[in-house]
């Protein structure tokens, strides 16, 4: 697919396009245009919510056999650059604020698409049961194992790669420490760790406002590492009289206040949490979404400001690579993951996700689908 830079300003619906080319209205049925001597056909995307665009272009691709060139201009988000490519677009204009070069690179990580349509009618995350995946330990077909699970051709390359990998981290970097947020990701890769000989200390973050399955699960490990597990909580005084001042769900009435909450609930445990550390584990990947889409295996990019190594070791491993090795090795997880929450954070801030959905829109969903982050976690470009 071919990306392109968004001009200067935005496009102005009263001037004229060149010759050979229509934007037509999201409201209008691509069967009533008349499509002789039309080369290219710009379909807006208003808002990332709104699809109409993609199935203007099933129409004009698989109904009307159009053969120019399709455009997708407006709020078009990297991470929906491989559906944009599955229902016919050709190429695709990206704001003025998204890196031209970087988007290209993050297409060609994304090995599968979230979204069900004409084309490809089952989603990533689909709401019927399914049978159980073959080798399979659990006898429920309605569960994210059942959903999920499916062995990838490079799966035992993976593991052992990884296991190699953290075997090295614990040699390389003495004061190592795993940061869990109690995600399927997380999960696995305390797993892992295990696997490779070592007790790598780990901590969470309860912020307070966790749900009450994600409380049961951290019990429930604490209650098997013992020490080595630490539990941080955010200070109590500043929680409070941030809840004093602006509500408990201050979150939702700005992005400012979304953020100066995760400051206090997560940035701030989380230094302390790292303090004295020189490296430190995460369960980020890849395929989380475009702006993790570049996440590489050793991310040196706070090294200056803090002295530490943020290691992701499990980059490359896609979402059904973690739930095939969550099946095989019997590996507890968050119940909510059975209830379609694929990313899992504050009870406040997160809910279950749509057929079509993509993997963090459940995180501050009342926000714009830029950066779905609190700032524990940034990209390096």
């Amino acid at each position: 697919m071919k990306l392109l830079l968004a001009p200067a300003l935005p496009l102005d619906p009263a001037l004229p396009l060149p010759n050979g080319v229509i934007a037509p209205s999201n409201d209008i049925d691509p069967r009533t245009l008349d499509l002789t001597g039309i080369d290219r056909i710009d379909l807006n995307f208003p808002k990332f919510t709104d699809g109409r665009a993609f199935s203007q272009a099933f129409l004009l691709r698989r109904r009307l056999h159009f053969k120019g060139e399709l455009r997708a201009v407006g709020e078009v988000l990297i991470d929906q650059l491989k559906q944009l490519q599955r229902t016919g677009f050709d190429s695709a204009q990206l704001r003025a604020d998204q890196n031209l070069e970087a988007a290209q690179r993050q297409l060609g990580y994304f090995s599968d698409f979230y979204q069900g349509d004409a084309v490809t009618t089952a989603p990533r995350f689909a709401r019927v049961a399914t049978q159980a995946p073959t080798g399979s330990t659990t006898n429920t077909n309605t569960n994210a194992i059942a959903l999920y699970a499916k062995k990838s051709t490079t799966f035992e390359q993976k593991v052992q790669q990884t296991i190699t990998f953290l075997q090295e981290s614990v040699a390389n970097y003495p004061s190592l420490i795993q940061a869990s947020s109690l995600s399927a990701e997380d999960m696995v890769l305390t797993h892992l760790i295990e696997q490779a000989g070592h007790a790598t200390p780990l901590f969470v973050l309860e912020t307070g406002r966790l749900h009450p399955e994600t409380l049961a699960l951290l019990a429930s490990l604490k209650a098997t590492m013992g020490e080595r597990l630490q539990v941080l909580h955010p200070n109590t005084v500043a929680a409070q009289t941030f809840d004093q001042e602006h509500g408990p769900n201050a979150m939702r009435q700005s992005q400012a206040l979304r953020k100066a909450c995760c400051a206090i609930r997560k940035l701030e445990p989380l230094e302390r949490a790292l303090a004295g550390k020189n490296a430190w584990l995460t369960g980020l990947r890849r395929e989380q979404s475009g702006h993790r889409a570049e996440v590489p295996l050793v991310d040196e990019s706070e090294k200056a400001t803090t002295g530490r190594i943020k290691l992701n070791p499990l980059a490359a491993w896609t979402w059904s690579d973690i739930w095939y090795y969550i099946d095989q090795h019997k590996v507890p997880y968050n119940v909510l993951h059975d209830q379609f929450y694929p990313s899992i954070g504050c009870e406040p801030c997160t809910r279950a996700i749509s057929v079509g959905e993509d993997f963090r829109s459940g995180r501050w969903w009342w926000e714009d689908a830029g950066a779905k982050e609190c700032g524990l976690h940034t990209t390096a470009q």
